[in-house]
Parts: structure tokens; C-alpha cells; sequence
């Protein structure tokens, strides 16, 4: 009697029990995405095996606790890890790094993204209560966290994000991005007319949204504005061009958006230039004559999009906070709906077309946003948009189709002569209501040039987003060094982009190991 602990019934052990249960089938549904009727197909079946098992069921107060904390660690990780998938839509440690450098607040996001935190924390917390209360005084659990605690650790997405970061970081280099760097300054636009450019920027529509197998007519305005123009069919997407602004930098400069080395134990003097040795098409354009608009219905702010517009080239750029009327509140959590960002856009296309001097608008969507998108006020009363079946359906269908009809306006204005017409997505979508659908499809971003003369043209080859650049100058009439400007080759030539020559694996462990570029694009010196 002496050698044994008295034992007795956990008190509402059974609630403890099908709590513990329910809470880990949802955070491993959520967490991997798997089909929500499995937490409730399960959740019986995990809770009577746990009930019939006596899970926890005894404890002793008087038995000593060791260890009953440790799987409580990687599961905080796993929450990390899920609460960034479903503030931010992925778990990109480039991204996140960036990110942290740069204002996040625009108008109610920090409020969704409290809400966002809150709801996929809750279940971990659940999982923390139960375990703590059914572990503690009970050596079998104990025993069972000590064995789960490295399987746990190691398989962990958290722990595998981090571990892949730093291996490529630190990976030799095999491909010295440097060396394939083309100054766009050497870009030359012959005398003669200019042709200005309108260039649209579509949150999340990547080109998988054709497949009208899995998306239904989604994507039909945008295929019939294809029909106009040159197609870009292989744009995979490298590291560092995964969200907005890195889509917009990749795309408008020619090289990824490089981090300021937060993992790779070099010290930097500050820099308070967003980028100052990357010559841009804002940069380029603007040397060259051309007035330059950026909007965007989310403020400018946000993550350092006014830094790089300011930066380089746009004198005159539009967002939440400029465009928005007093009193009024936000029609959507990030700021105006796509149809008042087209509308704007509209007229100052009309003011900028009165001036003698070539122009170049550029303007972003925000419609397809994760995790539900948003849909613009006039697309609720569409029965063509509302039949999809998801919000994410109905916000890509209203978004593509107010993009046909802003294009259409402007033509029938006669808005248009003269001038390149660029629809692009600014990334792959993040994690959505129809991520299992889009990932069960070979992914690629949409790239479209609408121009004189490229009307049904097509380029298959395998590009990323750097490679944008060039293929828009190009389309303006710009002369190129062997077609190349920045790290991209115009797809408009028959060069083979890097994508092409080294591949996607090869480009993204240069991309994050070969630091040489990254300094001097940041104009960055190492202190000793």
C-alpha cells in the first residue's frame, strides 16, 4: 500500500475526454484541410475509443508531475503555423519577415485579422485545457507526451517551414543571380509615338481559374479579353513574388523582392529607401516622359506599398485613405470595393488622356483576397455572379467580370488607341475556400498583354513573375539588351527565361541564398 499513489476518478472526466477529442479532429481537419464532415464522422468514434482506452481517466494528486508539458510545445507551434495560413493565407517565412518591417493595420484588418487569430486559436486551447487537466497526476499520459513530444516536433509544419528556410538560406550556391542581372536603365524607347499603359493587377486569379471543369465560367471574361492579346500560359511562381506587393515588385522591377537578411547574421546599416538600386518601370517610365497613377483600394501603407511607389517613379498614387469619402465607412475590411477602384481609374484615365505626355495607370484589385474574397456591391444583385457556389466564386466571377467591363468602357471611349493593356494576377491564391480545388491542378499565374499586333499570341514556355517586366517593356516598343531587363527575358523572344534554363527548385535556392544581388538592390553595406 505504501508503494502506490491513491488514485481517483478525474471529475468530469468524460467532459474533459470528448472535449480533448472534438478539439483535436478540428484542428487537424482545419489544419490540412481536409473535408469538414470528418470532424463529425469522427468525432464519435475518436471520443468512445478514448472513453473505452480510459484516457486520463484516474489521476493522483499525490504522484509527481514531470514532463506533461512537453507536447503543449509543438502544439503551440502547429497554432503558429495555422494562425499565420489563416490571417495571411500561407506560411511563407519570406513573406513574414517582410511583412514585420512594415505597417499592417488598414482600416478593419486588424480587427478581422483579431477575429481571424481568436477563432483558429480556440481549439488549440481546448487542446491545451483538456491535456493539462487529464495529464496532470496521470504517469500514463505523462509517459505518452514524453514519446509523442519529438515525432511531434519534427513533423511539424512550423518546425519544417523554419528548417526549409534556413537549409536554402544557407544552401551553397550552385546559380549566382548577379551574374544574370540586366541594368534596365539600358532599355531605349525610340523616337515616335509613346504608347501608354493600363496595367491591372488581379488579387489572387491565377490562371488555374480557366479550368471551367473545376471553376465553372469564372474566368470566361477573362479568356475573351484574351482572345485580344498575348498570353503568358507557364508563369510559375518563385520565392519572394507570393504576395501583392512581391508580385508588384517582381513584376514591375525584374527581380524578386529581396529581404533585408533577417536569418543570415549579417548587420546592415538602416536603409530608409525602399529598394534604391532597383530601376523599375515606375523608374524607367518616369525617366522617359510618362505620367504615372497607382491605385489601389486597400490604404498605401499597408506593408510598404507607399515606400515602393514613392520610391520609384509614381508622384501621384491613390488609396483607402485618399479616395475614401468622409463619414463614410469601408464597404469591406481592407477598403473600397474593385467597382469604385475601376471607376476611379476610369477617370483619371479620361484626365490623363487629355495630356500631350503618355501615362501609365496602374491599379490593383483586391476581390480575390483570402480566406472568402470580397464581392463589389453591384455583383450582389447579379444572378451570373451569384450562382457560384462559394464567396470566393462569386468574388473572382464579379472581379473578372467588372475587369471585361472596365476594359470595354475605355474602349468604347476610345480610351484605348495607343495603348497596352496589362492584366496579370499579382500571385497564386493563398489559402481559400477552393484551395483543394486549385491544388489539385498544375498552378500558374495569369499574365495577358493586350497590344497592336498580339492579338492570339501565346508563350508556354516556363517563366515566373520577373519575366513580366521585360515582356511589358517590350509591348511598349522599349529596345532591350538581348531582351532582358532586371532577371527576366521577355517572352515576347525566344530566349529561355532562368525558370526555363535552371528551373523552378534551382531559381528559388538562388533566390534565397545569393545575398550579392539582395545588397546591391538594397544598397546594403555590412558593418563588421
Amino acid at each position: 500500500m505504501f508503494g502506490h499513489a491513491k488514485r481517483q476518478t478525474q471529475p468530469f472526466w468524460l467532459v474533459w475526454v470528448t472535449t480533448f477529442a472534438f478539439a483535436c479532429l478540428t484542428v487537424a481537419v482545419n489544419a490540412f484541410e481536409a473535408d469538414q464532415f470528418l470532424i463529425f464522422f469522427l468525432f464519435p468514434i475518436a471520443a468512445a475509443a478514448l472513453a473505452l482506452a480510459g484516457f486520463g481517466r484516474t489521476v493522483s494528486k499525490s504522484e509527481i508531475n514531470s514532463g506533461w508539458w512537453l507536447p503543449m510545445l509543438p502544439l503551440g507551434l502547429l497554432m503558429i503555423w495555422y494562425m499565420f495560413i489563416c490571417v495571411f493565407g500561407q506560411f511563407s517565412i519570406s513573406a513574414i519577415l517582410f511583412h514585420f518591417q512594415y505597417d499592417l493595420d488598414s482600416n478593419g484588418v486588424a480587427g478581422e485579422i483579431a477575429y481571424q487569430i481568436f477563432s483558429s486559436s480556440l481549439p488549440f486551447g481546448l487542446i491545451f485545457v483538456c491535456w493539462t487537466k487529464l495529464s496532470r497526476g496521470g504517469t500514463v499520459l505523462q509517459r505518452l507526451g514524453k514519446i509523442l513530444f519529438v515525432p511531434l516536433m519534427l513533423l511539424n509544419p512550423f518546425t519544417l517551414a523554419i528548417s526549409t528556410y534556413v537549409a536554402s538560406a544557407y544552401a551553397s550556391q550552385s546559380l549566382s543571380l548577379l551574374q544574370y542581372y540586366v541594368d534596365p536603365r539600358l532599355a531605349h524607347l525610340d523616337e515616335g509615338i509613346r504608347k501608354n499603359l493600363v496595367h491591372i493587377y488581379l488579387e489572387s486569379t491565377e490562371r488555374t481559374l480557366w479550368d471551367e471543369r473545376l471553376f465553372d465560367d469564372v474566368a470566361a471574361p477573362l479568356k475573351r479579353l484574351e482572345a485580344n492579346g498575348f498570353s503568358a500560359t507557364g508563369l510559375d511562381q518563385a520565392e519572394l513574388t507570393g504576395w501583392t506587393l512581391a508580385g508588384v515588385v517582381s513584376s514591375g522591377c525584374g527581380v524578386p523582392l529581396f529581404n533585408l537578411g533577417a536569418l543570415n547574421g549579417n548587420k546592415f546599416e538602416h536603409t530608409t529607401h525602399f529598394m534604391p538600386s532597383a530601376f523599375c518601370l515606375g523608374d524607367l517610365l518616369s525617366r522617359d516622359g510618362y505620367d504615372l497613377v497607382f491605385i489601389k483600394g486597400a490604404q498605401l501603407s499597408f506593408a510598404g506599398t507607399d515606400r515602393y511607389l514613392h520610391g520609384h517613379g509614381f508622384k501621384n498614387a491613390f488609396g483607402y485613405d485618399e479616395l475614401a469619402i468622409a463619414g463614410k465607412s469601408p464597404p469591406n475590411a481592407w477598403g473600397l470595393d474593385d467597382e469604385d477602384v475601376f471607376g476611379f481609374a476610369f477617370r483619371e484615365i479620361e484626365r490623363l488622356s487629355k495630356s500631350a505626355r503618355p501615362f501609365d495607370l496602374t491599379l490593383t484589385t483586391l476581390g480575390g483576397h483570402s480566406p472568402s474574397g470580397y464581392v463589389s456591391r453591384s455583383c450582389k444583385t447579379r444572378p451570373e455572379i451569384m450562382k457560384h457556389e462559394s464567396d470566393t466564386m462569386q468574388a473572382f466571377a464579379c472581379t473578372n467580370r467588372l475587369t471585361e467591363e472596365f476594359v470595354q468602357r475605355l474602349s468604347n471611349a476610345g480610351l484605348l488607341e495607343n495603348t497596352v493593356v496589362v492584366i496579370q494576377s499579382d500571385h497564386l491564391a493563398m489559402r481559400n475556400e477552393i484551395s483543394r480545388k486549385l491544388q489539385s491542378e498544375k498552378r500558374h499565374n495569369t499574365f495577358i498583354v493586350i497590344a497592336e499586333g498580339l492579338a492570339g499570341k501565346t508563350s508556354s514556355v516556363g517563366a515566373t513573375m520577373i519575366d513580366a517586366y521585360p515582356t511589358i517593356l517590350e509591348a511598349l516598343g522599349y529596345t532591350l539588351p538581348d531582351h532582358r531587363a532586371g532577371l527576366g527575358v521577355s517572352l515576347l523572344s525566344d530566349r529561355k527565361p532562368l525558370m526555363e534554363a535552371f528551373g523552378l527548385n534551382e531559381l528559388n535556392k538562388a533566390i534565397v541564398s545569393d545575398t550579392a544581388l539582395r545588397d546591391r538592390l538594397w544598397n546594403l553595406k555590412a558593418r563588421s
